[in-house]
């Protein structure tokens, strides 16, 4: 299965994401915001270094009139790949769209980009509300075998009671779909697994 996570990097909850999967030894996709990679490029480096995958979320995580004109959205798009880019030396070759929203401007865009639109199987939704133990627990429960989970590491704002519950319940969700015999992998091999 493939654990997801959006709107990162964030300096401090990507960061503490990052050491609990690798005490878990669990690899994990980013889709990250290119503006958030430009400013925490290490960060970003780190994560590819770890054997984490890098995936486009847009340059800049816009959910007005950025997912509307076909135009707009590609050039967004092109400038998060190219920022991804620059830290990997390897092209995203997915888009997760901001909010999941999706429309004809959204897959034109995308296809325009040479980038395949994906979402997820099951979302913690702790964009807008908590992650605990119970939904954690819930949510481990209702994967299978090729489940794509999205949760979220990233946030605008500096600090974040919703970013800092998905950190500190993290560990929880990992033992319970580890106690299933899921193993985690990322996306690209979850995808292209024959």
């Amino acid at each position: 299965m493939a654990l997801t996570f959006d709107d990162g990097p964030h300096p401090e909850y990507t960061s503490q994401i990052a050491e609990i999967l690798s005490k878990e030894g669990a690899r994990s996709t980013f889709f990250c915001v290119g503006q958030r990679v430009e400013r925490h490029p290490a960060l970003a480096t780190a994560l590819h270094r770890a054997g984490h995958a890098l995936e486009n979320h847009s340059f800049s995580h816009g959910t007005g009139r950025d997912l509307f004109l076909t135009g707009r959205l590609r050039r967004d798009l092109e400038r998060c790949q190219e920022v991804i880019f620059g830290i990997t030396s390897k092209a995203p070759r997915y888009y997760r769209p901001a909010v999941g929203i999706r429309n004809p401007v959204v897959h034109r865009a995308a296809r325009a980009v040479g980038l395949q639109l994906v979402t997820w199987t099951l979302a913690a939704r702790d964009g807008a509300l908590a992650l605990d133990a119970r939904r954690a627990g819930r949510m481990a429960m209702r994967a299978t075998p090729g489940s794509i989970l999205a949760l979220h590491d990233g946030t605008s704002a500096e600090r974040s009671a919703l970013r800092e519950r998905t950190v500190r319940n993290l560990p929880e969700l990992l033992l319970r779909l580890k106690d299933r015999g899921l193993r985690f992998v990322t996306l690209s091999e979850l995808l292209t697994a024959a």
